[in-house]
């Protein structure tokens, strides 16, 4: 069976290969002549141009999404409370400069960083961070949907307030939170239309200075608190096809592209005028069933499909080794991670057994299962979908792929009943796990699964602890386990995030969320 699949696959792979060197400007059998021989960027030495994968959303405001190119968006432009030292996993200072509990592990006093200004002249107080951590926990926007509990906070002078869960309960997640709250002007947050959902009215040492053609354009905040990075000026471009991205990476048109594919890699590569970055990130990528779409209420259909997939044939043959295999409900990058047994196991045998005790057996009963995926955004998405559906013929599963652009899949990605599966990546902008956690299993949310009461437990245990060791003991010996037990989703790789660069743009850093770091870009 396995050997079947992988002819299947490897000649798609072929194909894929012969059309992606053409397209990029290199010969079709696979040489880089063409490439190499474009050396000059067309960007001017002040300006960085970033294409970006994702499109835009009709708001530009951080309450009204989840998006990650927009969440790269609007980190050029706002700042946080506090930033993650992603090497010791441990707060440190930013728009606030000290910050401790009272007693109770409950109410967090906060003080801030005087002389800072927004974007638009005015100052930042505390009046502007109690309405922002506010807003962005609220369970009425879309960024609540991050949260385990909205907040309330007091303000107590012009530079110090207070955050105290709604539920008046510790929040054990809360501290690591705000290194992912984007703070905005409480003005714009009084008069969203007019202001937040029109541009970014940050603390950054970018400046939003406009917003057309699908182009978000920055400059230098000459008036930041901090040390202004070299570069003047940043646009962020959303184009759709990864063929367009590339070839504008070659030709100097753009410095630097997201979501390479990893067939261009070995393209790149060859190219002296390119870099290729390449990291494990925050995102991974899952299988989602929609619940209110029987049989995918039913968990051992659920883990009939999760041990029916060969994740390793989709690493090796389709990623061809930049991605790793999930093991567990969050990437390896997020904070108190552990493999979990049952995920990321290719068992076929186990897969039928599943559908056998289901009253499914060689997937008898069961109607035409099908997958909505996006193209153009997520790399390889098409081909790694068409290759789990025929791993899911293989053991009886009948299903069909449906590939959307990004934009149509983006609009049925929350619905209920739009099909039985969709492909879904998720690439939080820190390491705290309750980004994804609670995003994901909280009810109603994407899958729109309902907890059962033991997994409830769980996660309201490990939302209320505020003990470092004990959190991630709960993490790990209870809410992993219990997760891969009732499988809500189907966790499929850890995505490798790959970024191509011209050779002459230098000092450029990510975060584990992918957010760009400019503090000591040049351009040669």
């Amino acid at each position: 069976m396995k050997k079947k699949i992988c002819s299947i696959l490897l000649a798609a792979a072929l194909a894929l290969t012969v059309t992606a060197c053409g397209s990029s400007g290199g010969s079709t059998d696979g040489s880089t002549q063409a490439v190499t021989t474009r050396s000059e960027s067309k960007t001017d030495k002040d300006t960085l141009v970033i294409l970006g994968a994702e499109n835009w959303q009709a708001s530009l405001s951080p309450l009204k999404h989840t998006s990650t190119m927009m969440l790269h968006a609007e980190a050029i432009a706002l700042e946080h409370l506090l930033v993650m030292d992603e090497k010791t996993q441990e707060p440190q200072p930013n728009l606030a400069t000290e910050w401790s509990y009272d007693d109770s592990q409950t109410v967090l006093t906060v003080k801030l960083r005087e002389g800072v200004k927004f974007h638009d002249g005015s100052d930042f107080t505390a009046e502007d961070a109690a309405a922002s951590c506010e807003a962005y926990s609220s369970s009425q926007n879309v960024s609540g949907s991050w949260w385990a509990d909205e907040l309330k906070c007091k303000v107590i002078d012009d530079y110090t307030f207070t955050i105290t869960p709604a539920s008046g309960k510790p929040l054990g997640s809360l501290v690591n939170m705000l290194c992912s709250t984007p703070i905005m002007s409480a003005d714009d947050l009084a008069d969203p239309e007019n202001t937040l959902d029109k541009r970014y009215n940050g603390t950054g040492p970018y400046k939003m200075v406009s917003f057309e053609n699908d182009t978000a354009t920055y400059e230098l905040f000459d008036d930041y608190w901090g040390t202004l990075p070299k570069i003047k000026k940043i646009e962020y471009k959303y184009v759709a096809d990864a063929t367009t991205r590339l070839s504008a990476l070659q030709s100097g048109e753009a410095d630097v592209i997201e979501r390479v594919d990893s067939d261009a890699v070995s393209v790149l590569e060859s190219d002296s005028n390119i870099v290729v970055d390449k990291f494990l990130t925050t995102e991974c990528k899952h299988l989602i069933p929609k619940f209110k779409m029987p049989p995918m209420n039913e968990k051992l259909v659920r883990k009939a499909i999760a041990y029916a997939i060969d994740y390793d044939g989709i690493v090796n043959d389709i990623f061809g080794g930049y991605a790793e295999k999930a093991d567990s409900f969050i990437s390896s990058t997020i904070w108190g991670y552990k493999a979990v047994g049952g995920v990321g196991e290719y068992d076929p045998e186990k897969a039928a057994e599943c559908l056998k005790e289901a009253g499914y057996e060689n997937g008898e009963g069961l109607p035409e299962l099908n997958i909505y995926t996006s193209v153009g955004f997520y790399p390889k998405t098409k081909e790694y979908y068409e290759y789990i559906a025929a791993c899911l013929q293989a053991v009886g599963i009948n299903c069909k792929v449906v590939p959307l652009d990004t934009s149509s899949w983006g609009d049925v990605l929350y619905e209920e009943t739009p099909c039985y599966m969709i492909d879904c990546g998720w690439q939080p902008s820190g390491i705290e796990p309750e980004l994804k956690l609670n995003s994901w299993y909280a009810a109603g949310r994407i899958s729109h699964y309902e907890p059962t009461a033991e997994l409830q437990d769980i996660m309201d245990r490990f939302a209320t602890e505020t003990d470092p060791d004990k959190r991630k003991q709960i993490l790990q010996d209870e809410y992993l386990p219990a997760l891969a037990e009732e499988m809500p989703d189907i966790p499929i790789i850890k995505s490798m995030t790959i970024f191509g660069v011209r050779s002459n743009v230098k000092g450029l850093e990510y975060t584990s969320g992918a957010d760009y770091i400019f503090t000591n870009v040049t351009k040669e």
